[in-house]
């Protein structure tokens, strides 16, 4: 059934002229087959487009890229200019660049918006989507409603991705409250996202906490790998070396947390040893308030990506 169905493909884009592929096959077929397989096939034969192409494009781009789902060939994306850094890293990617928005529009099922928050309604109200566009927005502090609102989509989806995305270790939560997204358009928007990492469905309401725990929370954790090295290289580690085992000590605090279950508390504890040196470094970040100052600053990145919106 999914092979005659994928080989009929050919003959619809043709007829169709427009290029889309008929997604509608494939959710009667979700029936008969395993809704993450029909999305999987949609996916490969669907076009994905992007409004806007740095960053954070940019990796999620690499992640879909590198996870397979998605061919380079079936990825376009828009720039400011043919002469712009992000559209020459893209060419550079392998993904089809334009420099104008109504080509991506025109061309993909399945749209990111990943512009600029203050740029998002302006650019959506000036594109004219096919009725059946799936509409993922990545821009930080524009709810669900204002992006309906602007493009005149019924499909859309608001996603919180974060930039280790371009290597598939990125962490992600989406959100959508529209019962127009069919069961293979949901399987298709976490078989994306999950191929960037982890990833989450979880209500609009938390989109913002999540935005800076791990969207923003990222460039903390850099800072604390950063701010490790640099007490190493004091110490004399070689500069290179400090950067290889902060990052690795980050790396495995992380892995232990997520695959033993434990609460950090307890694991953190196991490496104390009583009157040895690693409390005496624990005693240290709790004098000068490491707690309550990352408190601080996931409140304070909750705070702007809400005056974002």
């Amino acid at each position: 059934m999914l092979i005659s169905a994928i080989r009929s493909v050919g003959t619809a884009r043709a007829r169709t002229g427009r290029g889309f592929f008929p997604l509608r096959k494939f959710g009667e077929m979700a029936s008969q087959m395993d809704q993450a397989q029909a999305a999987s096939a949609w996916l490969k034969k669907s076009q994905v487009g992007f409004l806007g192409c740095g960053n954070m494009a940019q990796a999620m781009i690499q992640g879909f890229v590198k996870s397979s789902l998605v061919p380079a060939e079936n990825i376009i994306v828009s720039a400011t200019s043919e002469a712009s850094k992000n559209y020459q890293k893209c060419q550079e990617i392998g993904v089809k660049c334009t420099a104008n928005n109504s080509d991506v529009v025109s061309a993909a099922e399945i749209v990111f918006v990943a512009v600029k928050p203050h740029l998002v309604r302006s650019v959506l109200a000036a594109c004219s989507f096919p009725e059946q566009t799936l509409l993922i927005s990545v821009a930080a502090g524009v709810k669900l409603e204002a992006l309906v609102e602007a493009s005149k989509l019924a499909r859309v989806v608001r996603a919180m991705p974060n930039t280790a995305s371009c290597v598939q270790q990125g962490a992600t939560a989406y959100a959508f409250d529209c019962k127009d997204i069919t069961p293979v358009q949901h399987a298709a928007v976490a078989l994306l996202l999950e191929s960037l990492g982890l990833c989450r469905h979880v209500p609009e309401s938390l989109i913002e906490p999540i935005s800076a725990v791990s969207g923003s929370g990222i460039a903390f954790m850099y800072m604390v790998i950063e701010a490790m090295a640099d007490g190493g290289v004091k110490a004399g580690i070689p500069r290179a070396l400090a950067y290889e085992l902060s990052s690795q000590a980050m790396a495995g605090a992380a892995a232990m947390v997520q695959q033993t279950g434990e609460h950090p508390g307890p694991l953190k504890d196991a490496v104390c040893s009583p009157g040895g040196s690693t409390i005496a470094g624990v005693h240290s970040l709790e004098k000068s308030g490491m707690r309550g100052s990352v408190m601080e600053a996931v409140e304070a990145t909750v705070n702007r990506v809400k005056q974002l919106g």
